[in-house]
């Protein structure tokens, strides 16, 4: 028995503007029933009202067509939504209509997504067992997702701001070194157990105190909150202060009391900041981030994004740790009080161009000292000659 052979259009409406055309199709072994979405653009003919006969061929076409898209079996998905002369079966019409109003008003606006959908959709399909007309249909839920991702971005932007904000509280009139990222396309949760050793084994050992340390046998060691973890840690024999925050879905927020400013160095407190130290602690942040989420599993492919911020900067002079690297860079001052960085990022893309990014991390936040930026060699060979062959 063949399907094409036992096709019945049962239900024709309309239904919000759009024609809905309900099909019984059956075979030798069983009965099915499917809906066929079409607006009036989507049926050929546009002079005058169309008739029920004319609906009804319409719509047995389009299922025959379906029928040959499936090689004559009967299609899985129950739905199929006919836009701009193509054909996406689905099993949630629903959320389709939805991306198909925001693709239009999209459209309306003059911004142009059907090519590179179309794109994206034909290279997978070349790699993946999956039918072009599927890949679509997930490219559009894509873009549907993509509202929530923006909603996601604002409020992770907002929890930052608020660790930011309570770090410079407690610090005062200090400068401080800030970090955050998170993966924003990720809706994993991670258990506290899971992000604890995620945690304990992401520290570097190459700073004496790292990023993110993860002290157990302290007054001060971390401490579980509903949404993640989080540690401070400070030292009264110099100005010395850190603090971290981990959330369950992979959120990362660490500040620091700027180095030149903890007493534990020649320079005076709110005067200085030291560029050398600035490269080692901008490439451990990094190597402490690849580190982070290679513990928590996360594919390489997985994008992440950065933030690299130095506060407290207005009036200062550049200066460095090492004596010898100093001579020359004192009649660079700062202008800003705040200078950042960021960037979105594969976590492969991370590993492989590492040194790249550190450079240009570093340029970056230096560029507010009146226009100073470092020699790509200098900063290569702190990161090769001394970041990566101190061991603590």
């Amino acid at each position: 028995m063949n399907p094409k052979d036992n096709i019945k259009v049962t239900v024709v409406e309309q239904v919000d503007g759009r024609r809905i055309f309900t099909l019984s199709v059956s075979d030798q072994n069983d009965q099915r029933e499917y809906k066929i979405y079409a607006s009036d653009n989507d049926i050929s003919k546009k002079d005058g009202e169309l008739t029920t006969e004319e609906l009804e061929l319409f719509a047995l076409e389009q299922m025959q067509a379906w029928l040959d898209d499936t090689e004559g079996k009967l299609p899985k998905s129950k739905f199929l939504l006919l836009t701009s002369g193509g054909r996406i079966p689905t099993d949630d019409i629903e959320s389709l209509l939805y991306i198909k109003k925001k693709v239009s008003d999209l459209v309306r606006t003059n911004v142009t997504i059907s090519a590179p959908l179309f794109e994206w959709a034909k290279t997978k399909s070349q790699t993946e067992g999956t039918s072009f007309s599927e890949l679509v249909s997930r490219g559009l839920t894509i873009l549907k997702d993509s509202d929530k991702e923006n909603v996601f971005d604002k409020e992770v932007e907002t929890w930052f701001k608020e660790q930011g904000d309570y770090f410079k509280t407690k610090l005062g009139k200090f400068g401080s070194f800030e970090v955050s990222h998170y993966l924003p396309n990720n809706s994993t949760e991670f258990s506290p157990e899971v992000l604890k050793t995620a945690l304990q084994t992401a520290e570097v050992k190459r700073t004496g105190w790292p990023i993110g340390v993860y002290l157990t046998n302290s007054d001060n060691r971390p401490v579980v909150q509903e949404d993640g973890i989080k540690a401070e840690y400070a030292d009264n024999s110099i100005i010395m202060f850190d603090y971290w925050y981990a959330k369950y879905r992979g959120e990362f927020y660490f500040s620091r009391i700027l180095e030149s400013d903890n007493g534990n160095g020649t320079a005076e407190p709110k005067t200085s900041l030291y560029f050398d130290t600035l490269i080692w602690r901008v490439a451990e942040a990094l190597e402490h981030s690849l580190a982070y989420y290679k513990n928590l599993k996360i594919n390489e492919d997985e994008k992440v994004k950065f933030k690299i911020s130095l506060y407290g900067l207005n009036g200062r002079k550049l200066s460095a740790w090492n004596p010898m690297r100093a001579f020359t860079l004192h009649h660079y001052i700062c202008g800003s009080d705040k200078s950042s960085w960021e960037l979105e990022i594969s976590l492969h893309e991370l590993s492989e161009k590492l040194d790249e990014v550190i450079y240009e991390a570093t340029k970056k936040l230096l560029v507010m000292f009146d226009f100073f930026v470092p020699g790509k060699e200098v900063v290569f060979d702190i990161l090769n000659r001394e970041y990566r062959k101190s061991n603590f």
